[in-house]
């Protein structure tokens, strides 16, 4: 807690900010109004808010009683005439279908008010409520103003990279190239893995090693989706079949079926036909159909060279049953001395 609160640039210690945290969660089950001491102030409250957002997120937990605390703190804040606190409740409202109308029209009057003030975060959220409504165009202008008042905040990274995500749809990629490495520029690492990603893509055409250092960026951070594009990368790119490999099985552990794929091409280049079988297996059972379909399709020729190579012993017992029975030809031993390694 006390790391987070010092990236948040918070002016009092985790110890001195203790006794409210205490005293607004005992007051969470009944009607008792919390005595948050005086040194607190309504920036603080929001502080507070966003470090237990920041562990709630980091840790992948959600307590359902921190979650109220955080409600609370945002309430109190308001309270407190925290335009931030103020505006996270009025699109609450808004976006709230249990909310009756009249809650709906003062949110709308309170956003107004804020917007005509120049509100930061009511300018980006203003954004954000367009983009969920596929209003990108609207969005696109709500995020530019917001960018004209905040340029170099950890809320701007976030809106460089939407920015960035918007204009790679487009598809304008010198643009989006120039937001996502803004977004890098003003976010840590952990935020803007996301940019990260998209440059990866974007180099990807003409620049593999800017490509591979994104990729390897986003892998640092658990990001599921970089494994697999790293594993492709030392495998048809950069040539290298053992550190493909190993890229593939860090996706593997996070279930990136994709990762199984290129596992398969991993052991067929190496000729570990046993584990490539294993691959092959896996990939039967999970795999949809069109999926599975795609798969065989495209490796039509390293399939061939698998069975050709390798055949699981159920097959080989039931291989030789039937030429002793005179129903098949005899068996290929040479394949099966490979597998036994004599």
């Amino acid at each position: 807690m006390s790391r987070v609160l010092f990236d948040l640039d918070s002016r009092h210690s985790y110890n001195k900010l203790y006794p409210a945290y205490e005293t607004i969660y005992k007051t969470l089950d009944n009607s008792n109004d919390a005595q948050i001491p005086k040194y607190i102030n309504s920036s603080d409250l929001m502080i507070m808010k966003k470090a237990l957002e920041n562990i709630r997120i980091i840790t992948n937990t959600a307590n359902r009683n921190l979650v109220d605390l955080e409600n609370e703190l945002v309430e109190r804040a308001a309270e407190l005439g925290n335009n931030d606190a103020v505006s996270i409740l009025a699109f609450e409202a808004i976006l709230d279908n249990d909310r009756d109308s009249s809650d709906k029209i003062h949110a709308k009057k309170l956003i107004a008010q804020l917007l005509k003030i120049k509100h930061p975060l009511t300018t980006k959220m203003s954004g954000d409520l367009c983009l969920k409504n596929s209003l990108s165009e609207q969005a696109e202008d709500f995020y530019q103003k917001f960018l004209e008042l905040e340029k170099d905040t950890f809320l701007s990274s976030e809106v460089y990279t939407i920015l960035g995500k918007l204009y790679f749809e487009k598809p304008e990629l010198i643009q989006s190239k120039q937001f996502f490495t803004k977004a890098i520029r003003t976010g840590p690492l952990d935020k803007v893995v996301t940019a990260h990603y998209y440059l990866g893509q974007i180099y990807a055409q003409d620049d593999l090693l800017k490509s591979r250092y994104h990729f390897e960026l986003c892998a640092s951070q658990g990001f599921k989706e970089s494994f697999q594009q790293l594993g492709f990368m030392e495998l048809n790119y950069f040539k290298n079949v053992t550190k493909a490999k190993e890229w593939f099985k860090l996706g593997v552990e996070l279930q990136d079926l994709n990762c199984i794929i290129g596992l398969f091409d991993c052991f067929i280049r190496l000729k570990e036909w046993r584990n490539a079988y294993r691959s092959s297996q896996q990939l039967e059972g999970n795999l949809d159909e069109s999926s599975l379909k795609h798969f065989k399709e495209s490796r039509e020729k390293t399939i061939k060279l698998l069975a050709e190579n390798y055949m699981p012993p159920k097959k080989q017992f039931q291989a030789i049953e039937e030429y002793s029975r005179g129903n098949l030809s005899k068996p290929n031993m040479k394949q099966e001395n490979d597998r036994w390694s004599i």
